[in-house]
């Protein structure tokens, strides 16, 4: 009788299934380990990453909204930047017959008396919460489908995941932003070259383009092209490229562009 000299094959055990990481500290790793960190929500089962971030942002942003709102000076700037630009679309209506000079001061009057209630800081804060909202899908959307030029396997979720965890940055920006607003009675103050400029020195356009570089800022834009680099295994490289290629078109554009009227 033959022997049998295979050895048994060894017994195949299931994979260990790793338990998905916990918002806490997703968010901690964003600070100390975002590669890791990022690598980790790739592999997790998890969605919902970025819906509390989310959501702290939007609250500081309205609360930065009614503390700016509600002081004398930084308030009466908002009004009159406001009211010089709905006076200038008005004097430009006129001039092209689109109205009268009795229409154009009339809505003018209306609109510097909404100014002078509280709807107009009920508005602001309202605005504040779902511009945060409206932007942070309209960026998921926007990177995920560039990257998905450059081949990014990364999901929906996964882009949503990376910008909403990175958003804990803006909200700690909004912060130190809405401070030094406050104690310099200056609006687009932030840690960045702007302090050392003001806007009667820049102009408008080029102090609002300068205000854009704010430190903060772009430690966060260089945690999110880490982070779409490792949801979407693309390299590094060209993920820090798109992302600052796409930020600084936005910057021009609200800047000097057509879409100056976000910087106001």
């Amino acid at each position: 009788m033959e022997e049998n000299t295979q050895e048994p094959k060894p017994e195949e055990s299931a994979p260990v299934l790793q338990p998905n990481i916990a918002l806490s500290d997703a968010l901690a790793g964003v600070f100390s380990e975002p590669g890791e960190t990022f690598t980790e929500i790739r592999h997790s089962t998890r969605a919902t990453y970025w819906i509390i971030p989310l959501i702290i942002l939007a609250v500081i942003t309205s609360l930065a909204s009614f503390i700016v709102l509600n002081d004398e000076e930084l308030s009466s700037e908002i009004k009159k930047k406001q009211t010089e630009a709905v006076k200038e679309r008005l004097d430009k209506a006129v001039k092209e017959g689109k109205m009268t000079r009795a229409e154009a001061d009339e809505q003018l009057e209306k609109t510097e008396k909404m100014f002078g209630g509280g709807i107009f800081v009920a508005i602001g804060i309202a605005g504040g919460f779902f511009s945060v909202v409206i932007f942070f899908f309209l960026k998921a959307l926007i990177y995920w489908g560039v990257f998905k030029i450059f081949k990014g396997s990364g999901t929906f979720i996964n882009v949503m995941n990376v910008l909403g965890l990175a958003s804990i940055i803006t909200s700690i920006q909004m912060i130190l932003d809405t401070v030094l607003a406050i104690f310099t009675g200056r609006l687009f103050v932030n840690i960045g070259p702007v302090l050392l400029f003001t806007e009667e020195q820049l102009g408008s356009s080029m102090y609002k383009f300068v205000a854009n570089f704010d430190l903060i800022n772009i430690w966060y834009l260089i945690v999110v092209a880490i982070g779409l680099s490792k949801v979407s295994h693309v390299k590094l490289s060209i993920s820090v490229i798109v992302v600052f290629a796409l930020w600084l078109i936005w910057v021009l554009f609200t800047s000097f562009g057509p879409l100056n009227f976000f910087g106001a």
